[in-house]
C-alpha cells in the first residue's frame, strides 16, 4: 500500500477517535530540592483564592514568584481539598511538625502583630506569621483557577481546568526555597498530539477537578525531597 495512503488512514482514524476521548495541555513546572533538616517546624498555608475578588478570567500575578496566571471561577471546596492532601501527603513522607494554618488563625496572627498586615507584602506577613508561630519555614499555596467538567468520562459540555502553585518559604531570611506550579486545562489528543502518554495513562477519560488537582500536586511534591 502506498505510504501517504498509509498516513492518511492513520490520521483519520486517530481523528475520529479524538471526537471521544481527550487529553490534556498541562504545564507542570518544579525544580527539586532537598528540604533543609534544620527545617523542623513547617506551617502549610491553607491555599488562597487569588480569583475571589473577581467573576471574570483575568491575568493574575503569584505575589511570591511573579508568575502571570490566567484566573477563572475557583469551587468553594477547591482550598479546603488541596490543603488537606498537601498536609497529608507532607505527613507520610516526613516525621517533621507540620501545621495547619487555616484562613481564621491567619487572621488572628495578622490581628496580633505590631505592624499593619495590609501594607505588609505577602512575604513579608508570611516570615511574621512563621515568627509568630516559631516555625522554620511554610508552604504557601494560591488557587487561580478550578473549574469542574461538566459532562461525564466519555463526553464533556466543558473540560476540567484547574491552576495552582506551592512555595517554600525560609522564616528566617524569606528565602522562597522551593516553588512549584501546575496549570491543565484538558483537551482532545488532536488538541495536543505530544501528550499521547498521559491520554492512554487517562485511558482516553475526560477527568474531574478532583482528579486532576490531586494528580498535579503528587506531581509537585515529588520534587519536594523530604524526610
Amino acid at each position: 500500500m502506498n505510504r501517504s495512503l498509509v498516513w492518511c488512514l492513520v490520521l483519520s482514524g486517530l481523528a475520529a477517535f479524538t471526537l471521544v476521548w481527550g487529553c490534556a495541555d498541562r504545564k507542570v513546572v518544579q525544580k527539586s530540592i532537598v528540604v533543609p533538616t534544620d527545617l523542623r517546624k513547617i506551617l502549610v498555608v491553607a491555599f488562597r483564592d487569588m480569583n475571589a475578588q473577581t467573576d471574570e478570567r483575568t491575568n493574575v500575578r503569584c505575589p511570591l514568584s511573579g508568575k502571570v496566571f490566567v484566573s477563572g471561577p475557583v469551587d468553594a471546596s477547591a482550598s479546603a481539598f488541596l490543603t488537606d492532601r498537601l498536609l497529608t501527603s507532607l505527613r507520610e513522607k516526613a516525621e517533621r511538625d507540620f501545621k495547619l494554618i487555616t484562613p481564621q488563625d491567619l487572621w488572628e496572627i495578622q490581628s496580633g502583630l505590631s505592624d499593619s498586615a495590609d501594607n505588609m507584602s505577602e512575604l513579608r506577613l508570611m516570615m511574621a506569621v512563621g515568627r509568630a508561630m516559631d516555625a522554620d519555614a511554610l508552604l504557601v499555596g494560591h488557587l487561580y483557577r478550578y473549574i469542574e467538567r461538566v459532562g461525564r468520562n466519555l463526553s464533556v459540555e466543558t473540560p476540567a481546568s484547574v491552576a495552582f502553585d506551592v512555595h517554600l518559604v525560609r522564616t528566617s531570611d524569606g528565602r522562597v526555597l522551593w516553588t512549584g506550579y501546575f496549570d491543565e486545562t484538558q483537551k482532545t489528543l488532536m488538541e495536543d498530539m505530544f501528550d499521547i502518554g498521559r491520554f492512554f495513562a487517562r485511558e482516553g477519560k475526560w477527568i474531574t477537578a478532583e482528579q486532576m488537582a490531586s494528580a498535579g500536586l503528587d506531581n509537585l511534591l515529588e520534587t519536594l525531597n523530604i524526610k
